[in-house]
C-alpha cells in the first residue's frame, strides 16, 4: 500500500484563528484531541495524494488509491452504528487497515455492538491481515463480534515524531508550570453530583483555576468561547453562571479572566507539543492531552476513569492514577509528580514502536518509520 485513502478528518485545522469555536469543533469531530491520531497516521503512512473524509466515493477511492487507512478512536460502544462505513468499504473493495480502534465502557462490561458495527468489523477483517486495537479489552470486544485477527498495538498518536519512541527524563524538585485536562459531560443529568461521571473532570477544572495552572481544552465549547471572546458576561450571562458553578467560583469575572489567560486550545499537533515542551508536568483525564505532553518530552500522568484510559495506560506504560483514588484522597500535584516513574514508559515505548513497525509491514503499508529498534 503506497497511496492509501485516509478515512478521517484532516490532521489540523487550517486558518483556525479565523474560525469560530463551533467550526473548529466540527472540523475535529467535536474533540481537538482527535487531531493527534489523524495527524500521526498521515505522518506515518506514506501517501501520494492528500485525502480526508469519513464519507467517500468508493469508485473514486478505488480508481485513485490502492488501499484505505482508518485512524480510529473509541468507536466500539453500544450506541455507535458503523454500518454506513462498512458499506463504503465493501464497495471500494480495497485493502483496508484500521489503526488504534478502541472500546469504551465505564463498568468493564463488554458492550453489545449494533449489527452495523459488527458488520464493519467483519468487513475490515476480511481486507487486512489484522486489526490494530488499543488494548486487551478492545480485543475482547472485537472477539465478541466473531473477529479474531487482531493485534494489540495501542494508539498511533505516540508515533507522531516518526523518528523513534518518546523518552522521558524526569527532573527532581518542585514544579510550577503545570497543565491540566478534564473530561466533562455537559448533557449529564445531575453532573454536579459526586456520583456523576463528570465529577473527576470538575475536580480537575477547579484545581486548575484555584492553583492558576493552565487548562488544555479539547471539547469544552463554552469555556473555549469565553476564552476567545465569542461569549461575554453581557452576551451570555446564563452560560457564565453555569461555568462559575463548573469552576467552583462565585467570582464570575475571575472565571472569565482565568479562561482568557490560562485556557489553551490547540488546532495542530506541532504547536501543541511545542507548548508541552515548555511545561514541567501535565495531569488529566484526557488521553491525547497526556500523549501530546509526552511527545513534547515532558512528564505527564493520566487519570484513568474508564476501560479506554486504563488499557492505553497499561499498553503504553503511561504513569497513571485512578479517578477513584484521587476523589478519595485528593489531588496533590507535586506528590503525584514525585511519585511518577517513567522507567516502564521508556522501556515499553521501544516495544510499542516495534510492534507498530511489524503491524504495518504485515499489512503491506509503506511508512516513514525506521526499522525495528534492537532490544537488549
Amino acid at each position: 500500500m503506497k497511496n492509501p485513502y485516509f478515512s478521517s478528518r484532516p490532521g489540523s485545522v487550517e486558518n483556525a484563528a479565523d474560525k469560530t469555536v463551533d467550526e473548529i469543533l466540527t472540523e475535529t469531530g467535536l474533540n481537538t484531541g482527535n487531531l493527534m491520531f489523524f495527524s500521526a497516521s498521515r505522518r506515518v503512512a506514506k501517501h501520494e495524494k492528500p485525502s480526508a473524509g469519513m464519507g467517500f466515493d468508493p469508485n473514486y477511492v478505488r480508481e485513485n488509491h490502492d488501499g484505505i487507512i482508518i485512524p480510529a478512536a473509541n468507536w466500539l460502544t453500544g450506541r455507535r452504528d458503523l454500518g454506513g462505513l462498512a458499506a463504503l468499504i465493501e464497495r471500494a473493495n480495497l485493502p483496508t487497515v484500521i489503526l488504534g480502534l478502541g472500546a469504551q465502557s465505564f463498568d468493564s462490561a463488554i458492550p453489545e455492538l449494533l449489527p452495523g458495527t459488527q458488520r464493519f468489523l467483519k468487513v475490515v477483517s476480511e481486507r487486512c491481515k489484522n486489526l490494530s486495537v488499543r488494548g486487551a479489552f478492545t480485543a475482547d470486544v472485537v472477539a465478541s463480534a466473531g473477529v479474531t485477527n487482531v493485534t494489540v498495538t495501542g494508539c498511533p498518536s505516540l508515533l507522531w515524531r516518526i523518528d523513534g519512541p518518546p523518552q522521558i527524563d524526569k527532573k527532581s524538585g518542585p514544579i510550577s508550570k503545570v497543565s491540566i485536562s478534564g473530561t466533562r459531560y455537559d448533557d449529564e443529568p445531575n453532573m454536579f453530583s459526586a456520583k456523576a461521571k463528570s465529577h473527576i473532570g470538575l475536580v480537575m477544572m477547579r484545581l486548575a483555576m484555584e492553583k492558576g495552572y493552565d487548562y488544555v481544552a479539547q471539547t469544552e465549547r463554552l469555556d473555549m468561547q469565553f476564552a476567545r471572546g465569542e461569549l461575554t458576561a453581557e452576551t451570555a450571562p446564563d452560560e457564565l453562571d453555569y461555568l462559575a458553578q463548573v469552576y467552583g467560583s462565585e467570582d464570575k469575572g475571575a472565571v472569565v479572566d482565568y479562561l482568557k489567560s490560562n485556557l489553551k486550545i490547540f488546532t495542530d499537533v506541532g504547536t501543541w507539543t511545542d507548548y508541552a515542551s515548555t511545561m514541567d508536568f501535565a495531569i488529566g483525564t484526557r488521553l491525547h492531552g497526556v500523549i501530546a505532553t509526552l511527545l513534547g518530552g515532558t512528564p505527564a500522568m493520566l487519570v484513568t476513569h474508564d476501560t479506554r484510559t486504563v488499557e492505553m495506560a497499561n499498553q503504553a506504560g503511561i504513569p497513571h492514577v485512578s479517578a477513584r483514588k484521587l476523589l478519595k484522597e485528593g489531588v496533590d500535584v507535586q506528590q503525584l509528580y514525585d511519585d511518577a516513574s517513567f522507567d516502564a514508559f521508556n522501556r515499553k515505548q521501544v516495544h510499542y514502536y516495534n510492534r507498530f513497525v511489524r503491524f504495518f509491514q504485515g499489512n503491506n503499508v509503506e511508512t516513514n518509520l525506521g526499522p525495528e529498534i534492537p532490544v537488549d
